[in-house]
């Protein structure tokens, strides 16, 4: 079997995909291309439905199952696709991050789960099984009202999008205890006040009254996590919640969210583009680009033992793997635009590592271990053989090298 060779330029003649088609290449449109391609068993190393069903629970339930979600906008009367065709389990009690660039799908992907698309978006295939329901099927208010905050929160990135300016903190604390539980106006005060401590600001009932503008960004960010807290959810959405907040205030938030998930139980959803977050927070990582999931697997398997050439970017473009020397790594490009439809692999224009199927035929998910599956061409038995890029390849002793080296920094700062 002749292997592929990797593509180097954009320019491709289709007359030399080495997979067997009967019919001219150039005389089929892209949907023929995917259906008779998907007909070869060749072509996959399992079948579609092996992820997530084959995926390792580690003796955890799901909590909420996503299959061939896909959704999109209505706009100027034309239907634009930015979730394409994704199928993701949540485990009970687990930390999911999602990672990716800005665009790449990851907020619109979980606004789905409380109901929150734009007024313009619609779902037009796939479910979203949580308790016992389809979440894609639900339309009305009321329909959500059982679920969004009381089932399902959301920690936005911005505090002051979910604060009202014009109201007490304490005000907004109570209005989602007699909403959500039905309590008087006394005993969720009372209530308010611990959720108050419980997040840990300080002189929680003098601070009660108080308006959000008498608040820092770290205490207004707390003071969403105890509304989010109030109903006790089964699963709490963190949205980018510590983008907007400086590093030491950013490391406190983290550490509440993890605390207190300990002690409530939650299943986490953390959605971010910094991998350096991830790894202190993540049990698994689902990497999304264009709309789709790329990579999925424990946090050990995503930053250990990457296999997607997006992975590969986004660990090579952390900061911390920067040295004095050779200047920092980018991403060349940019994300693909929804308004035309994508063919092949959406990466490919940007990959380094592109084949000249890539630019065809969207790949399959091709299970690495149990945890663990990449989108990748690369991982097909006719693929070459790629290496990492240098700077990822033993990222543990890289990272730890890089917190010793701003340790000794510090140290000298302090010397000074």
């Amino acid at each position: 079997m002749k292997k592929w060779d990797l593509k180097k330029t954009e320019k491709i003649d289709k007359n030399e995909l080495e997979y067997d088609i009967n019919a001219p290449i150039r005389t089929l449109s892209a949907g023929e291309i995917v259906r008779q391609a998907r007909e070869q068993e060749e072509l996959y190393r399992f079948s579609d439905n092996a992820f997530p069903d084959d995926v390792d629970s580690r003796g955890k339930d799901a909590i909420l199952k996503v299959r061939h979600l896909s959704l999109g906008f209505l706009s100027h009367g034309k239907k634009t696709h930015v979730i394409r065709d994704v199928s993701i389990d949540v485990f009970q009690g687990e930390t999911l991050a999602i990672v990716g660039e800005s665009g790449s799908g990851k907020s619109v992907f979980t606004k789905t789960f409380t109901g929150m698309l734009d007024s313009n978006g619609f779902i037009d295939g796939g479910s979203i099984e949580f308790g016992g329901k389809d979440l894609a099927k639900l339309k009305t208010e009321k329909d959500w009202l059982g679920i969004r905050g009381k089932r399902i929160s959301t920690i936005f990135q911005d505090p002051m999008t979910s604060l009202n300016p014009l109201l007490t903190i304490g005000f907004q604390i109570t209005e989602v205890l007699r909403l959500h539980r039905g309590m008087d106006k006394k005993t969720a005060k009372a209530e308010a006040i611990e959720l108050l401590r419980r997040v840990r600001i300080p002189e929680a009932e003098k601070r009660f009254n108080d308006f959000p503008y008498q608040y820092s960004g770290g205490m207004r960010q707390r003071v969403v996590i105890a509304i989010a807290l109030a109903c006790n959810p089964e699963i709490l959405i963190c949205d980018e919640p510590t983008t907007a907040l400086d590093v030491t205030v950013q490391a406190q938030i983290i550490k509440l969210i993890k605390d207190l998930q300990r002690e409530y139980k939650w299943t986490v959803i953390f959605i971010t583009h910094d991998l350096g977050v991830v790894a202190n927070i993540a049990d698994r990582v689902a990497v999304m680009y264009g709309g789709q999931i790329v990579e999925y697997g424990t946090a050990e398997d995503v930053f250990y033992n990457p296999a997607h050439p997006y992975t590969w970017a986004l660990l090579s473009s952390l900061p911390q793997l920067g040295s004095k020397e050779d200047p920092l790594v980018y991403i060349r490009g940019n994300p693909p635009s929804f308004i035309e439809e994508i063919i092949g692999d959406s990466f490919a224009p940007r990959n380094e590592y592109s084949l000249k199927i890539d630019f065809i035929l969207d790949p399959p998910m091709f299970k690495i271990s149990d945890t663990h599956f990449a989108k990748t061409w690369l991982l097909d038995k006719r693929a070459p053989a790629v290496e990492p890029p240098k700077i990822i390849q033993n990222l543990r002793q890289r990272m730890q090298e890089s917190a010793d080296e701003l340790k000794r920094e510090l140290k000298v700062g302090e010397a000074k």
